[in-house]
């Protein structure tokens, strides 16, 4: 962005950038001048061009003898691989643009139909040889590279084709490994669609034989934050320029030319040529350093070879960042921001030694390094010993940073080390079982940081987060399974969802507490020591877990048999237990949960192998969570031996253990109610159970499979409710019901009642926070206060103004805050909604000179809080500018703070469907747009809105695939809502006014 501009001047709109008064002058040239200073133009040009290719990139040598392996000290540290030459191998040399053809691998009438995205299988490769020398400077942004890639032929062939996209092939190289023989490269085409290059040779390559394909090339440091992307960040005024690669899925082909397949493992030798001033940083260790001998002022810097990987896992990073050390662990920052990073530093080595224990397999690589980057798309990357985070994911700044953020880097750094095994030593053989990767990193993730930061209970967090979180978006008839067959980019980008991380990460917690931790930790460790460095799936794993479990006579089933019902079907069960009080016999009968709950749907065909653990009011034992019986794929079952009293209530999947819901008789839920409302009693329930029962209740009531009446009258219990799980199931689930009633006439009875609810959890909670508060109460105080605000709880309201007005008449406001972190969010978004133009503007300034990512973040998302419409379409129109400040990975916070308000929901809506073309051109992603629009139409629930929604997918977006589906599918469940239970709930709430008592406040 431009320096030194005022920020007010960035929100007046259009900018007029000449701003010459001078009075325009002509300079008149005679005809044979012109074509003299022409031709000097054109000679110009092409001795430039000359300069450029022969200085840029590194030279090749066309004999080099008996060079067999990569050897630093060969063709003077600065040119790639090249295996023995003939003098008359030139002739295998094609100039790739003269012969080039693409082919059209398109259905007819469908020209982004792709038939089959897979490489063909006569090629593997073994070994990459790879040097790229970025130019990472305003006017360039390209990099040159030169690869050698030695490829194990496995079926004869006469076509060699492999990945590469946005990359322009100067030189291609084949010879026969053994004796250097050359192979004539007849023809090259491009199947664009599949973004295959395919090369043909004048004789076929033999079975069993390898060969050496030799590629120099140029790239684009794009700014789309994918592939070899640049990006850029500002230290004491000066605009600083990096360049970093993010590769998963599909883009490690956009950096080099490539195999780029998760199961096509092979080893990489890479060196990385950068400036002088500036360092570098790979998978491996460094080896050895050399300077350029052509580039002036730039460096060679040799990494180790590597152990067989992906090549979604390479990684390189040419950064002027400072960096700290424990022994073989490292983490990179900005240099004002590397203090940063001293949490991440401490907690690191400790899940990493952990994770060593709990594999049992010792971490295989010689360092790990983690490095906070000021652009990236994803939260974190898990490349193989080198993680890249999002600034926000790694930084945690004490006294700036919210206590919860420490449980954020906490958190994001144990999923990404956790791949390290899971992942990225055994990877997965197509990404269809991407879930491997990322459920198991999203449970051990849980699992590493309770065992380091054991007061954080954060297994009872996994609930909220990865269970009752993804049941909203698996209720849908357009989810998926968890592994489903996927084929071109955009499939596979849009399974990286809550289906793959969240259900995955539940059905794992759920087979480690059937099988028990014994048995599923040693069949885990069995797997990958199984499948180590190469790759692997699901039945797989099955394998090895009933193999576990058999050797300890712990299941007597096959896991395969039940996980694949788990794993191979869309969607999640509702357990519905009818209790005959009289025989004391209990009727366990399972069917698919949907959202819309329409009898024509033929979900009632899915069954599952469904563990039910259960107590009973006698009993009271939430701590056993094995499962008493099973339905093994059956409808329905009819026990008759459990003992319960007619009178006592029944519980089943103790601590929510299962991936389903659980509905009960009516009398069951009346015990259910009594006990919850008796605030001498309720605590006799596991926190967890009790969570579990107002999600539960709310979502089957949502559903139509149960009586709101019901549900209802289980959210009053929350009335002297203190726990912050059940506190926050509570949230979410009324949350729905604020959403859809937010712009009806009715809205002031239900804020009337959620206020009573909250008002004492509130006042105990209050304002004041206390010196090392703990990670769950810090969130619980931020998630109350918020939800109390934005009710329009009077004394809520007249704090958090006083707390912003006085902070804005500090006169140093960017030096001084004396706002606590932890409830700054509350605060900001009250401060900015409750005031006008000036407040936001004073957001706006603190958000411009931010340098903490926590700050940074938070006002991105308040600055959202405004009711000025104006101010709204200015932020979106903000969001979508290169100069505006706001980085393109935040563009979806944007929108989605804009769009959490009944207010700003329609300004957003209506922003995306005027500026759609703009939007795609700006964000480049499938995935951020589908994001954008998920958020700008949560709060859709009329008939007109929905057909508004449904004539915007049809003409501009019906490219987006599944989740565009998902979001006419939530929408159609809005509407369905409205019309089936507004009036119901609103009948409720006029009766409830006299139910609780009244608080001032309210």
């Amino acid at each position: 962005m431009t320096q030194g501009r005022e920020p007010l001047t960035i929100m007046d709109g259009n900018l007029q950038t000449d701003f010459s008064t001078k009075t325009k002058r002509g300079v008149y040239l005679s005809k044979s001048l012109t074509f003299v200073i022409l031709i000097i133009f054109a000679l110009a040009l092409i001795a430039t061009a000359f300069i450029v290719y022969n200085f840029a990139a590194c030279p090749r040598t066309d004999q080099l003898a008996n060079v067999t392996k990569f050897e630093l000290s060969h063709c003077e540290q600065s040119k790639l691989l090249v295996i023995p030459l003939s003098t008359e191998n030139s002739k295998s040399v094609l100039p790739v643009e003269s012969t080039t053809k693409h082919i059209d691998s398109t259905t007819k009438g469908d020209e982004n139909a792709v038939t089959d995205v897979r490489l063909p299988t006569n090629i593997k490769p073994d070994r990459y040889y790879l040097k790229l020398t970025p130019y990472i400077f305003e006017g360039n942004f390209t990099f040159d590279g030169e690869i050698s890639v030695i490829i194990t032929v496995k079926n004869k062939t006469n076509t060699v084709t492999f990945h590469g996209v946005e990359l322009s092939f100067h030189r291609i190289e084949l010879y026969k490994k053994e004796d250097g023989k050359a192979i004539l490269i007849t023809r090259r085409a491009v199947d664009v669609p599949r973004q295959f290059h395919i090369i043909s040779t004048a004789e076929p390559l033999i079975a069993g034989q390898q060969y050496v394909l030799n590629i120099t090339y140029r790239g684009i440091l794009n700014d789309n934050l994918h592939g070899f992307y640049r990006s850029s960040y500002e230290e004491k005024k000066v605009k600083r320029w990096i360049a970093v690669t993010q590769f998963q899925a599909t883009d490690a082909r956009r950096a080099f030319p490539c195999w780029d397949e998760p199961a096509l493992k092979a080893k990489f030798t890479i060196s990385i040529a950068r400036p002088s001033n500036m360092t570098s940083v790979s998978n491996m260790n460094i080896v050895g350093k050399e300077p350029h001998a052509i580039l002036k002022d730039y460096v060679w810097d040799h990494y180790a070879e590597s152990l067989p990987m992906s090549t979604y896992l390479v990684a390189f990073a040419v950064t002027d960042f400072a960096n700290m050390s424990d022994n073989n662990f490292s983490v990179w920052a900005r240099k004002e921001a590397l203090p940063s990073a001293a949490y991440a530093l401490a907690i690191g080595p400790k899940i990493l030694s952990f994770l060593e224990e709990y594999y049992k397999i010792k971490f295989p690589l010689p360092k790990i390094d983690m490095i906070a980057l000021p652009d990236f798309k994803a939260g974190a990357m898990e490349n193989w010993g080198l993680l890249t985070f999002r600034e926000i994911a790694m930084l945690y700044d004490n006294g700036v940073s919210p206590t919860t953020a420490k449980a954020r880097v906490a958190a994001v750094v144990a999923h990404e080390i956790a791949h390290q095994w899971f992942g990225n030593l055994v990877t997965p053989a197509w990404w269809s079982d991407i879930w491997l990767n990322e459920g198991f990193a999203s449970y051990v993730e849980y699992v590493a940081v309770d065992a380091v930061e054991k007061s954080w209970k954060l297994m009872e967090i996994f609930i909220l987060n990865e269970v009752q979180s993804v049941f909203k978006l698996d209720a849908l008839t357009s989810s998926h399974q968890i592994s489903v067959e996927v084929g071109n980019p955009e499939e596979i980008g849009a399974i990286f969802d809550k289906i793959s991380y969240g259900k995955g990460s539940a059905i794992l917690r759920m087979m480690n507490h059937f099988l028990t931790d014994d048995v599923f930790n040693a069949g885990i460790t069995d797997y990958l020591n199984a499948k180590k460095f190469g790759d692997a799936e699901q039945r797989d794993l099955w394998s090895a877990l009933t193999n576990a479990a058999r050797e300890k006579d712990a299941f007597d089933a096959d896991v395969g048999v039940v996980m694949d019902s788990w794993t191979l079907q869309t969607g999640f069960p509702v357990l519905t237990i009818i209790r005959d009080y009289k025989s004391g016999s209990i009727t366990f009968r399972q069917e698919r949960f949907v959202l819309i709950n329409d009898t024509s749907y033929e979900h009632n065909s899915s069954v599952w192998w469904i563990p039910i653990s259960y107590t009973t009011a006698s009993e009271k034992d939430f701590e056993s969570t094995r499962p008493k019986l099973w339905l093994r794929g059956e409808r329905s079952i009819v026990v008759d031996n459990i003992s319960v009293n007619e009178k006592d209530w029944f519980i089943a999947n103790i601590q929510q253990t299962g991936f389903y819901r659980i509905n009960y008789d009516q009398n069951n839920w009346k015990m259910l109610i009594k006990v919850l409302n008796n605030p001498s009693r309720f605590e006799e329930i596991h926190p967890i159970n009790r969570a579990q029962i107002i999600d539960d209740a709310m979502n089957l009531a949502l559903s139509g499979r149960l009586d709101y009446k019901t549900a209802l009258d289980i959210s009053s219990y929350l009335f002297h409710e203190r726990s912050y799980v059940p506190w926050k199931a509570g949230l979410v689930a009324l949350g729905y019901i604020d959403t859809m009633l937010s712009k009806g006439a009715y809205y002031l009875e239900y804020k009337s009642y959620v206020l009573r609810l909250l008002s004492g959890a509130v006042q105990d909670l209050g304002w004041e926070v206390s010196a090392n508060e703990s990670v769950v109460r810090a969130q619980h105080r931020a998630d109350m206060l918020s939800t109390a605000c934005h009710l329009q709880h009077v004394d809520c309201l007249e704090h958090a103004v006083r707390m912003y007005t006085n902070w804005m008449l500090t006169p140093n406001p960017d030096a001084y805050n004396e706002i606590h972190a932890d409830i700054r969010s509350t605060v900001y978004c009250v401060g900015v909604q409750a005031g006008g133009a000036r407040e936001w503007r004073f957001a706006w300034d603190r958000f411009m000179v931010a340098s903490a990512p926590s700050e940074r973040e938070l006002l991105l998302s308040v600055l959202g809080c405004t009711r000025a419409p104006y101010l709204l379409y200015r932020y979106l129109d903000l969001s979508l500018r290169n100069d505006s400040g706001i980085r393109k990975q935040d563009t979806v916070r944007v929108f989605s703070a804009v769009a959490s308000s009944s207010i700003g929901e329609p300004i957003a809506f209506n922003f995306v469907r005027a500026n759609w073309q703009r939007l795609k051109e700006y964000v480049g992603s499938v995935s951020t747009l589908n994001s954008i629009l998920k958020v700008v139409t949560r709060r859709l629930n009329q008939v007109h809105e929905y057909d508004e929604l449904k004539r915007f997918v049809a003409t501009s977006c019906s490219d987006l695939g599944r989740p565009v589906q998902q979001v006419l599918e939530r929408t159609a469940a809005n509407v369905q809502w409205m019309e089936k239970n507004y009036q119901t709930i609103v009948n409720w709430l006029l009766k409830a006014d006299k139910s609780l008592p009244h608080t001032t406040d309210a």
